[in-house]
């Protein structure tokens, strides 16, 4: 068995933790692989984790292992999915940042979580994702991503507003004034969507929610649609710049009269679980409900 280990590079505890799962994994016979996600990873890794782990390129990590562990956040966990999803990789997350709802192992489970690895006692589920097309004012393709948590659609000038038109399906619903516009998945919704207002949504429900960021507007709602519905956002002309991007990656720049059309339908990450807790006692547990 080959498992790769995605490190959260900013944070002294990841490495120490990463060393720690390293060499476990090497005493179960497991071959390691260890990179930081997204970033170069140069000669930042500590001697005591190369030692049991073979450090390789992002480009190169999901290739040939059964299953990824990211350590870190659930930011590291969506490095961890960008790397993985292509090649029907599972991730499995463990949480050492604060919340956690994608890296839901949590520290102090780090061995008997890895035992079970080792013993393939562990599940998979897929998680929807969403696709964007970004095209200018002309028509011109200028990106295609997806997200597995959201799209987001954000002003570039502090005191200006977004003055976006939202259709769906092609049928115009609203003209929305906000600093942001949010596209969110169900897994999404426990993320950016939900510090914006929006409502909590179990996994297991396929939706894509419309969620504005501080809208200036008596309509403050979510709306929630079909994952097939095609929703399409127009940055109005006569305005500043704004931002897209999915789950904070490479934003690209929008110009007044582009477009930013979502989809629901993606590939899915596949998510690694291991033992019983289910979406209510995770929600529970991290949101210290009673």
């Amino acid at each position: 068995m080959k498992v790769g280990l995605v490190v959260h590079a900013g944070r002294h505890a990841s490495w120490e933790v990463a060393a720690e799962a390293a060499r476990t994994l090497a005493e179960l016979d497991i071959e390691v692989v260890v990179t930081v996600g997204g970033e170069p990873s140069g000669n930042t890794f500590p001697s005591d984790l190369a030692h049991h782990a073979e450090v390789v390129e992002p480009s190169a990590f999901a290739s040939g292992i059964e299953l990824a562990i990211s350590l870190g956040g659930d930011g590291t966990f969506l490095r961890a999915a960008h790397l993985c999803r292509d090649a029907g990789v599972a991730v499995l997350g463990v949480n050492l940042g604060r919340l956690g709802f994608l890296a839901e192992v949590e520290r102090h489970d780090l061995g008997p979580v890895l035992r079970a690895v080792a013993a393939g006692e562990y599940r998979i589920e897929e998680r929807d994702t969403l696709t964007m097309e970004v095209h200018d004012a002309d028509g011109e393709h200028l990106a295609t991503d997806w997200a597995l948590n959201e799209v987001a659609v954000e002003k570039t000038v502090r005191q200006r507003l977004l003055l976006l038109d939202v259709y769906f399906d092609g049928t115009f619903f609203a003209r929305v004034p906000a600093d942001a516009l949010l596209l969110a998945t169900a897994t999404g919704s426990t993320a950016y969507a939900l510090s914006a207002g929006g409502p909590i949504v179990s996994p297991q429900v396929a939706a894509t929610l419309v969620v504005p960021v501080a809208p200036h507007s008596l309509f403050d709602r979510t709306v929630v649609a079909g994952p097939e519905e095609v929703v399409r956002v127009e940055l109005l002309d006569g305005q500043a710049s704004g931002l897209a991007s999915c789950d904070g990656r490479d934003p690209v720049a929008l110009e007044p009269g582009a477009t930013v059309t979502v989809v629901g339908g993606g590939r899915p990450v596949l998510l690694a679980r291991v033992g019983l807790i289910d979406f209510p006692t995770l929600v529970r547990r991290k949101f210290g409900l009673r």
